[in-house]
């Protein structure tokens, strides 16, 4: 659910489709309930408060209970009952939404078997994986010179982003229908700079809804994330799913800034996936198109600037706010069913490769290399 810093097969029930099966036990569509309600248009992130008040609610629970044990009185037992009965209904509501709005979603329909008509079971060789890897240096690096910048050489965006990243998804959804509908406004997390410290770019908030993302990271960032988070919204909760929806929405975009924030979304993972194919040879990396000096230079979570105001702010360490953040998104991740915990992030690279299967590689490769 949540988008962080990179370092399903499609089930069907009696001929109907197992993600309209879920929604029909849910009780909920997609499409519908967004238009009828919806937390993001809200101004502030609803989610990130209803967090809060969960913190203040479990924090006076535990008061209470603290209470109960040391003042045997029949107001304190009465308190205490009436707090556990709270309790327990809230937690019986939030089971019921998490079940609807994520946990079925994880083994719904994929996007892949979807849209893709063909997809090989098979590895793919080290030459496609570097027409792929070619391919997006190539273009990060021709869109970087189109960017506007600030005197530092920080980008600059002047538009409605959140606004643009709506019309983004929109645009994909003519190509893809479960992306068509509606879409909330995004919403910039308050706490952004904690968020920081653990490496988090945004996340998706199950019980309302809403695409959330980090204001803090470097701007470069924002379009993919927001559509990555929009991913989830619509229903497909595998975050190598989302990755590749958030990098078409944003490179398929009339805004360059976004096409180049698309292109750089994945251009990590890919790049790992192509040194470790080489086995990191420089004579062989060589003879590869250079990731240009302000590609790399973009290429960052976050500034300087910002690194040292979230440090200063930091109540804890980064290093233990990030090992903590990565435990819980692991063992949230597994208890979806996801294994390979944060790795699944690592996946869009397939994706990309049985995306672009026949367009960049493939049969016009083969053709290629046979001359």
């Amino acid at each position: 659910m949540g988008h962080f810093v990179s370092d399903s097969v499609g089930v069907k029930c009696a001929g109907v489709e197992k993600q309209q099966l879920l929604r029909f036990l849910c009780g909920i569509g997609f499409s519908g309930m967004e238009q009828h309600f919806h937390a993001g248009d809200v101004g502030l992130s609803v989610g990130e408060g209803m967090i809060v008040l969960g913190i203040l609610f479990l924090t006076a629970f535990a008061a209470v209970g603290f209470l109960r044990l040391t003042v045997k009185k029949a107001w304190s037992k009465k308190l205490f009952h009436s707090f556990s009965c709270t309790f327990s209904w809230i937690f019986l509501a939030l089971v019921w939404v998490m079940t609807c709005n994520c946990f079925l979603l994880y083994h719904s329909s994929a996007f892949e078997d979807r849209y893709m008509e063909q997809v090989r079971s098979e590895n793919y060789s080290k030459a496609e994986l570097a027409v792929l890897r070619d391919y997006i240096v190539v273009n990060a690096n021709e869109l970087a010179e189109q960017m506007e910048r600030d005197a530092d050489g920080y980008l600059i965006y002047k538009g409605d982003m959140n606004q643009a990243a709506v019309e983004a998804m929109q645009q994909v959804g003519t190509d893809y229908g479960r992306l068509q509908g509606y879409y909330p406004q995004p919403k910039e997390i308050y706490f952004s700079e904690l968020l920081s410290q653990t490496y988090m770019m945004g996340y998706y908030f199950p019980f309302s809804m809403e695409a959330n993302y980090n204001g803090t990271m470097y701007i470069v960032n924002k379009p993919s994330v927001i559509c990555h988070e929009f991913a989830h919204l619509k229903g497909f909760m595998q975050e190598d799913e989302a990755n590749l929806i958030g990098y078409l929405a944003c490179i398929n975009s009339d805004d360059a800034f976004f096409r180049y924030s698309g292109y750089m979304g994945v251009l990590n993972y890919v790049e790992k996936e192509f040194r470790a194919s080489i086995q990191k040879s420089r004579k062989e990396y060589a003879k590869h198109p250079q990731i240009s000096a302000q590609v790399y230079a973009d290429n960052m979570f976050l500034t300087r600037e910002a690194w040292q105001t979230v440090e200063k702010k930091a109540v804890v360490s980064t290093k233990t706010a990030k090992k903590v953040s990565n435990a819980a998104t692991t063992a949230s991740l597994k208890l979806n069913g996801v294994e390979e915990g944060m790795k699944a992030y690592d996946g869009v690279v397939k994706l990309l490769l049985d995306y672009y299967d026949g367009v960049l590689y493939g049969d016009v490769l083969v053709t290629v290399d046979a001359e």
